[in-house]
């Protein structure tokens, strides 16, 4: 009789294997869900374990979870109308959806050392819809995480902790206005302690878009009064911006970094040259929130009269919001350190840049200042030049009149030295 292979199993014995997780593996899974909310194993897999080519650890540790009531699947990618593990549009293979129970959610703020009120809810039901924004959110922190496809390209920065996901931030003291963040970015090690993340998926009018610039611009105009001052002030109301601070500093610590915290819009669900038109169109329809005043001294000239030394300028973005909008193509492509940024102000010109420098303001006041001075310099060396040139000119001058005086002066000697000689003859 020839052999066979496979597991023995005993009658009754269910042959079904259980799934083997290690705890940390379960761990970084609630870790992610935490942040995310609602996941394929495939994502979670490129967050923490971004090596891997296969998901399965990823898939034990998430049945495991489920069997200990942790997280559940209520849905899958191809949405209701769809089938698990039929294509969907764009032709990729759905996968399972999964998400956080209350228990879930308790455990994975602990394992985030994150407060129940930072935490934020857990999505419920969202798999039963397919999550296609959720999605798209989830494919910027991977693209952000992992960096971009291409070989060569900068690495990612940042964890899947340096993420919160869906974050109000109040307009009003009622809370009943508020502006969501889709996702907030801090890490200070990359250079950004914090960024505002917006995920577009070409599904509303251009002006909605543009109207949430608008609604940043509000929250971070919005000034309470000072936490550190005592409670009690006697009587009277706080009048302007006196004992007051901006809302959002009390929020999230100071960054360090002048002007406000920068906005990124990330487009997607469109090809390249309607998404292209779309950040023109968003562009021009919130320019009063990202425009920066242009500011030119009146010089003097040496005649005494005002005039704009070579037409020199310097943008002001004070109370204007850092605007940076890419594709999330570009982004997979080449991650966020790569050129994929288009920074959204004047005189900057069309070419994308890789993040931090796509945030860097340019035309500064600290750069006209500089250029100011330097061109004094050169115009007062130059006005030393010119009178050290004048001098020498007059002493040229005097040089050479001295010159005549002393020959018209021995000629004058001679020339009576000539007379007396002549008189004398005649004599």
């Amino acid at each position: 009789m020839a052999d066979t292979a496979g597991p023995v199993t005993k009658p009754g014995e269910n042959k079904a294997r259980r799934p083997r997780s290690t705890v940390r593996d379960q761990e970084d899974v609630l870790r992610v869900l935490g942040v995310l909310k609602v996941a394929t194993a495939t994502q979670i897999m490129e967050l923490v374990r971004p090596h891997l080519s296969d998901n399965k650890a990823i898939r034990n540790a998430l049945l495991v979870l489920q069997a200990q009531g942790k997280v559940l699947s209520e849905g899958s990618t191809a949405g209701p109308a769809g089938k698990f593990g039929a294509p969907d549009r764009r032709g990729e293979p759905s996968q399972k959806l999964w998400g956080l129970t209350p228990v879930g959610l308790d455990s994975a703020a602990t394992h985030l050392k994150r407060e129940p009120d930072v935490m934020g809810g857990r999505a419920r039901g969202a798999g039963t819809g397919g999550a296609p924004h959720a999605m798209a959110v989830n494919a910027t922190i991977v693209a952000f995480t992992r960096g971009g496809r291409s070989p060569g390209v900068p690495a990612g920065i940042g964890s899947v902790t340096s993420w919160r996901t869906e974050v109000p931030h109040p307009l009003s003291s009622s809370g009943k206005r508020n502006v969501r963040a889709d996702a907030v970015f801090q890490d200070k090690d990359a250079g950004l302690p914090l960024l505002m993340v917006e995920v577009d998926r070409y599904t509303e009018p251009a002006h909605v878009l543009a109207d949430k610039v608008g609604a940043y611009a509000d929250f971070y105009a919005r000034r309470v009064r000072d936490p550190a001052l005592p409670s009690s002030t006697g009587r009277g109301t706080i009048r302007g911006e006196m004992n007051t601070v901006p809302f959002w500093t009390t929020l999230y610590p100071r960054t360090g970094l002048p002007g406000l915290p920068p906005l990124a819009i990330v487009l997607t669900g469109a090809g390249p040259t309607a998404l292209t038109n779309r950040m023109r169109t968003v562009a021009d329809l919130s320019r009063e929130h990202w425009t920066g005043q242009k500011h030119a001294d009146q010089g003097y000239g040496l005649h005494g009269y005002a005039s704009t030394i070579d037409e020199d300028f310097y943008l002001d973005f004070t109370s204007k919001v850092p605007l940076v909008m890419t594709t999330l193509d570009r982004l997979q492509e080449h991650g966020p350190m790569g050129p994929v940024w288009f920074r959204v102000a004047q005189e900057r010109g069309g070419e994308p840049e890789p993040l931090l420098q796509a945030l860097t303001d340019t035309h500064t006041a600290a750069e006209y200042r500089q250029r100011r001075k330097q061109g004094e310099r050169a115009a007062e060396a130059e006005q030393q030049r010119r009178e050290a040139a004048e001098q020498k000119r007059l002493d040229e001058e005097w040089a050479r009149s001295e010159w005549f005086d002393k020959r018209e002066k021995k000629m004058k000697k001679l020339a009576r030295l000539w007379d007396d000689a002549a008189t004398g003859d005649e004599r």
